[in-house]
């Protein structure tokens, strides 16, 4: 007698021990954003062009179907000026649900998504956060807005080359460190000189 309930308590505390952790596995939370690359490849893919000049950003604008060109600046800023037909999508919102299946919809649809802001560095991190999510249709716009004006109206100099600025964070070490734990990091392209050709040509395209 002493026996079967002895028996009984320890099958009952092992269905008690099965119960919590099937309750612990369906209420664990899933990440809000998960990296689709590991550092090395996205370190990898930095050493690539995934930067739209201001002359492949103007020709691509005639193509509103296959190119969509994306603002992350403030709303005041974008209704100052912004690029031909670019849609705002301020930076702290580019993690919403709806903002993300837009992204989704845009990648399944072969869409190129051109981000930018005033100048580069305000672009680099969201894109690089995009594109470690997995959204490899996305690029840069060259030097952002300001640079896009001032080459499209011709107020740079002859053979003027655009540098990018030391970044002030090491943003690898940071996407090292934020892939062990499938945590989402805002991250910056590594310091790099890219030379752009003037165009001889003035165009008339240029912000809204």
């Amino acid at each position: 007698m002493e026996e079967l309930k002895r028996t009984k308590r320890i099958t009952i505390g092992v269905i008690a021990f099965i119960a919590v952790l099937v309750i612990g596995f369906l209420t664990v939370k899933k990440p809000v954003a998960v990296y689709k690359l590991s550092p090395q490849q996205m370190n990898d893919d930095l050493i690539m062009v995934y930067q739209v000049t201001p002359e492949e950003a103007s020709e691509m604008m005639g193509d509103s179907v296959k190119n969509v060109f994306v603002d992350i600046r403030s709303i005041y800023d974008y209704e100052k000026d912004h690029l031909y037909g670019a849609v705002n999508i301020p930076i702290p919102n580019l993690l919403d649900k709806e903002i993300q299946e837009q992204f989704d919809q845009w990648k399944k649809d072969s869409v190129t998504v051109v981000l930018y802001g005033n100048d580069q560095l305000q672009a680099n991190s969201p894109w690089m956060l995009m594109y470690q999510l997995g959204y490899d249709n996305t690029r840069v716009l060259l030097g952002g807005i300001k640079y896009y004006d001032d080459f499209m109206n011709g107020r740079l100099a002859e053979n003027e080359t655009f540098e990018m600025e030391n970044p002030a964070y090491d943003f690898k070490k940071i996407i090292a460190e934020g892939s062990s734990d499938n945590s989402s990091v805002a991250a910056q392209a590594p310091q790099k000189e890219v030379v752009v050709r003037k165009k001889k040509k003035k165009a008339a395209e240029g912000g809204c």
